[in-house]
């Protein structure tokens, strides 16, 4: 599982995007978004195709673990 830091990430429609977007990368991932940490969790998903959707839709995503 890699976990980022997603600054730039601040309402449920920012939550709903990111899940839409990484479900693309694969129907099987996993996301645990939280909005008060500004953290993703993702399963299923390589870290550096997890980086490259988020970028995709305008995200800066860090990964932290």
């Amino acid at each position: 599982m890699g976990v980022f830091k997603v600054s730039d990430m601040t309402c449920g429609h920012c939550e709903k995007a990111i899940k839409t977007e990484l479900a693309k990368g694969d129907p099987k991932v996993k996301v645990d978004v939280n909005l008060k940490d500004k953290t993703v969790a993702v399963e299923n998903l390589t870290d550096d195709r997890v980086i490259f959707l988020l970028k995709e839709i305008g995200y800066s995503p860090e990964k932290i673990k």
